[in-house]
């Protein structure tokens, strides 16, 4: 079984996987368990985290895995809800070109008609 955190897999995913295939494990020892979650993690944060302090119980692993999962989906969701930015404003006559410098639009006559 390949239990392995893939590059593009979320954290929850990942804690939602594991946690199913533990279950299918009889008389699953704890220590066992947290030693191979902790090792088939993407690098990243959390399992930074870990190295650093590790955790005690399989429940003080899942709250710290809580934690750094709400992160990320907040992460995600700020990405997603970014607006980029309107480079052309009312009344801005430059505008950038396809190396980032401005130029300026063409200035012709205001009016078609003058009064004579």
């Amino acid at each position: 079984m390949n239990i392995r955190q893939e590059k593009s897999e979320s954290l929850r995913a990942f804690m939602n996987r594991f946690g199913k295939m533990a279950l299918d494990i009889r008389n699953l020892i704890p220590k066992v368990a947290m030693h191979h979650m902790v090792t088939t993690l993407k690098p990243g944060p959390f399992s930074n985290s870990l190295c650093m302090q590790s955790a005690t119980t399989l429940d003080e692993l899942r709250q710290r895995a809580t934690k750094y999962m709400q992160m990320e989906e907040l992460k995600e969701f700020r990405n997603k809800a970014q607006v980029p930015d309107e480079p052309e404003r009312r009344g801005d006559r430059s505008r950038p070109t396809q190396f980032g410098k401005p130029t300026d639009f063409p200035k012709g006559p205001r009016f078609t008609r003058y009064t004579p």
